[in-house]
């Protein structure tokens, strides 16, 4: 299947108020319709095989074939294997490990009333058909509709957990994969000089050290 690509930015909701998105934005998202998750260099954490490290209400994991109640992402390998699905009126919570600076799943079938809730330094949502242009029409077997999504930060955004829900049957994830948080340059300097400094006293004989009291 060719891939479709889908790259954008999401607002920032802070404090009830929706930031605009541009240069520095904090959160990145793209779509690679037909592929799978994990990419290169992101390890994943939840295969969804049960429901543990989830936390909600009206969600279910599901294995093939489709139903009523759910239909697994065309996307995801192995086929076949168990899957989140959450219903109408329901929500699930995957609270990361540690934080991390990006994520990504394979999102089936998506439809316009699913909602992806990203948490951490800052919050965002994310709507199929409206701040992720999309078709959101849920076709179960399309590329357009059954791809890799993922979410990057930028500017040290760090996320904390996510949080899949939906108004209509249903909400479709498997493969949950991270990549952990990189120091900014900054941080890497900063480290750099330390052990440097620590290489330089080490060289050195040691003096008696110098108390200085302060009154």
């Amino acid at each position: 299947m060719k891939a479709q690509r889908i790259i954008g930015a999401v607002g920032v909701l802070l404090a009830g108020t929706t930031a605009a998105t541009g240069a520095s934005a904090a959160i990145d998202i793209h779509f690679d319709g037909g592929l799978a998750t994990p990419a290169a260099g992101y390890t994943i954490v939840d295969t969804f095989d049960d429901a543990t490290g989830l936390t909600g209400t009206n969600f279910q994991i599901k294995v093939p074939p489709a139903d009523g109640n759910g239909a697994p992402p065309a996307n995801s390998i192995p086929s076949g294997t168990p899957y989140l699905s959450v219903l109408a009126g329901g929500s699930a919570t995957y609270t990361f490990a540690t934080p991390v600076s990006s994520f990504q799943f394979d999102w089936g079938s998506i439809d316009a009333y699913n909602t992806l809730t990203i948490n951490g330094t800052s919050q965002a949502i994310v709507v199929p058909g409206s701040n992720f242009i999309n078709p959101a029409n849920g076709d179960q077997g399309a590329d357009a509709t059954n791809g890799r999504f993922t979410v990057t930060g930028t500017e040290g955004e760090l996320f904390t957990s996510v949080t899949f829900s939906s108004t209509g049957n249903s909400f479709e994830v498997d493969n949950l994969a991270v990549r952990s948080a990189v120091p900014e340059p900054a941080t890497w300097a900063m480290m750099l000089l330390g052990f440097g400094s620590l290489g330089v006293a080490i060289r050195r004989k040691p003096k008696p050290a110098m108390r200085i009291r302060y009154a």
